[in-house]
Order: C-alpha cells, then structure tokens, then sequence
C-alpha cells in the first residue's frame, strides 16, 4: 500500500543519559525529514516538534505563492493537513510519567525490555525487523506474517510440542497496512501493536484495542497518540503490570541504527491533559519527548517517578541474571547448559527442545494431581490414579530423555 507520507532518516547528534531527568542535545537536533519537502528545513522542523500553528501559517503563505506563481500547492496542501491532525492530537495528549529513556542500537532494541519469565518472550526474527511474541497463555504464540515487510498482518498461533499450529488472522483490528511488534496483556483482553497506515502520523504509531468475547474479534484499534506516537516510528509497548511500568521505543530524534527506549508509569485510565488551560510549550514538550525535564510534574508525579526508578532498577537486575537462563540442564559437575545455543550437538538440542516440553507437562500434570488430592471423592478417584500413572511414565520419559542428551552432548 503506498503511504500518502514517506519519511527519510536524518541523522542527529543526541546524547540520552538513561535514569537521568532529560535528552540532552550536544547540537541543535536534526529531525526526519517530511518528503517532498526536505530542502525546507525549517518548515519540516516546526512540524517535528508540534509547532502546528507555526508549520500551518508558513504552509498557507507557500500556497498562496504557489498560486500566485501558478504553480503546484499539493505539498504544502499536505502539510496543511498534517497540521490539522496534529493540532487535534494535541487536544489529547495522555498525562504519563516518564522514567528515564535510554538510547540502544536498533538491532539489540529488545534487550532493553527487562521482562519477566512470567511475562513471555519477544523475540526478533532473523530479518531483524519483525517481533514474534510467545506469552504465557496456553502457549499462544502472535507474530505478523505476509508477503513482504510492507502488508503484514498480526497472526496467532498455539504452541504444540514444539511446533506452531496453523496460523489464525486477528480478526477486528481494522487496520490496513504494515502491522508489527504485537504485544498480548496477561488478561488475554489489551492488545498493543504498531501500524504504518494511512490512519496514523506517519511511520510506525502505537495502536491499543481489546478482545470483544461475543463477537470473538477485536474491537476497532485506536491510535494511542501523543506522547507514545510521532513523525518518527513508535512502536513496542510492553506493560508490566505487576511492576507498575510500561516501555516502547521510538527513533525520534535518533541517528539511522539507534532508538530510544522510554520507560513510563502507565495510567489505569487515560488522562487527557486539558488543551484549553495548558501551557503551549509545556505541552508540546510533553507530547514529543523533546525533554524529560521539560515535562511538568506534580509532587505526587515525581514522587512515583522515583519510586518507579527503583522498581526498574530492581526488575533490571532480576533480568540480567535470569536473561540467558532458559533453563537449567546439568550435564556434569563441570558444565550446565542454560539455553538451547549452549548445546554444540544438534541432536542433543533437538532432543532438549522435546525435554523442555515433557518437563513442562509433568509440572502441570503434578499441579492437577495436588489439586484433586486436597479435593479427593469416589467420583475423581480413578481419575488419581489415572493421573499418577501418567505422571509416573511422563517421569520415565523425562529421565531417559535426560540421558540421551547427556550421551549425544558429551560425545562431541
């Protein structure tokens, strides 16, 4: 699908101190650039840091010189109309907390997501460009799929002895165009993705929508706006509810191969800061990102913000020592593996893999039989001792797993 706007990369000199109140320029941001008009500079400026009013007016007198010159005025029609969308942008613009941001190379982005075992796995594809995400429900894997990177749609699959099941489009997002970097709250409801579409500001935006159970589809995704969205790509949002923090990315402001991760406190609700009384920088700056430190905040709001950046730091640290622990697999006193990449036999890996699973079942499977016995009647007796029996062979099965592997890893 051709966009109606396209956007080229300029590089920029930024230093971002993660944990640290601001993005601090080394020299005057450079931003991307709105094509076909990348020789006017400042025209494209004004639009990357929301000066609609100003972008708008100086669009409007290059029209009028346009006609006067009978020349075209598409361009800057266009621009007109990005200024529209943004001026009502602006009018909701979410009141979030902000962290702390960090600065990462694009190809290790999700490294910077310190998430929980009990929050699933993302994962890059081997183009480096696509997001597959396998949460903790039932195995349900999401991942975008088409032809090409430009017409991805998000499908999902199930996860069944290692193997993906068929795949299911999401039915309901009404969106068309590039959908990527899905992300499925544990509720199984809140759904987050990014889209390039027609609909959105330009590049990747957020977008969020929930799970209607009687229709089986999702609702009509909406664009999440302000501050989460920009000219540049937004995209990956992850929410940690136990944590109370939230993370997406964005390349605002960066130089071609760098993104920002941006930390944040999400909101139980929206809350729309009111247009009418705000101060025109102070929302500007809240609604771009151009500075942490230029956000305002309210006592209780910095208060959170420090509290927050503990929460992070801890769960930072929780997940750089589990991060390459998939899991545990002694093979001697002398060497564990910990992730599949530490096999050197692809034998042994491939067994490993169905080891992971069985293992992973006799957990269940143990959990059912703890839970029968503290309800035992006639009526689920058999169904004990029907359980235990299979509990016993799926310890068999696990066992000699065991030692296949052992055997094929320690002969290489």
């Amino acid at each position: 699908m051709k966009k109606i706007i396209t956007f080229l990369m300029a590089c920029a000199a930024i230093t971002v101190h993660a944990q640290t109140d601001s993005v601090v320029a080394s020299v005057p941001p450079t931003y991307p650039y709105l094509l076909p008009i990348s020789s006017n500079e400042e025209l494209s400026n004004e639009v990357m840091q929301l000066n609609f009013g100003k972008a708008d007016a100086a669009a409007k007198k290059l029209i009028t010189a346009a006609k006067r010159k009978r020349q075209s005025t598409a361009v800057f029609d266009q621009i007109v109309n990005i200024c529209r969308k943004g001026e009502n942008g602006l009018r909701g613009v979410d009141r979030v907390v902000i962290v702390d941001s960090v600065v990462v190379d694009k190809k290790d982005f999700l490294k910077a997501y310190p998430l929980s075992a009990d929050m699933g796995n993302l994962s890059l594809s081997k183009k480096g460009d696509i997001v597959q995400y396998q949460t903790q429900l039932n195995g349900l894997v999401i991942r975008p799929e088409g032809t090409d990177s430009t017409d991805l749609q998000i499908v999902r699959h199930y996860l069944e002895n290692d193997q993906l099941t068929e795949g299911e489009a999401i039915e309901g997002l009404g969106i068309e165009g590039d959908i990527n970097y899905p992300f499925l709250m544990p509720d199984g409801q809140t759904f987050y993705f990014a889209a390039r579409c027609d609909d959105g500001y330009g590049n990747y935006d957020l977008y969020a929508t929930r799970y209607d159970s009687d229709s089986k589809r999702f609702y009509q995704a909406e664009n999440m706006g302000f501050p989460y969205n920009s000219y540049a790509n937004d995209y990956m949002l992850v929410i940690d509810e136990a944590a109370r923090l939230g993370w997406f990315a964005s390349d605002r402001y960066q130089p071609n191969g760098k993104v920002c991760i941006y930390t944040f406190i999400p909101n139980e609700s929206r809350q729309t800061i009111d247009y009418e009384t705000a101060d025109l920088n102070e929302l500007c700056a809240a609604a771009s990102l151009r500075s942490i430190s230029a956000i305002p905040m309210t006592d209780e709001e910095k208060q959170a913000r420090i509290d927050a950046l503990q929460r992070k730091r801890q769960l930072t640290a929780t997940a750089s020592a589990t991060r390459y622990k998939d899991f545990e697999f002694v093979l001697n006193d002398a060497r564990t593996c910990y992730t599949l990449d530490d096999f050197i036999s692809n034998d042994a890996k491939k067994l490993c893999r169905e080891w992971l699973q069985k293992a992973k079942n006799l957990t269940a499977l143990n959990g059912q039989l703890q839970q029968l016995r503290e309800n035992v009647s006639t009526s689920n007796r058999q169904t004990i001792l029907n359980l235990e029996t299979r509990i016993m062979e799926l310890q068999t099965e696990v066992h000699t797993l065991e030692k296949q592997i052992r055997t094929l890893e320690l002969l290489k």
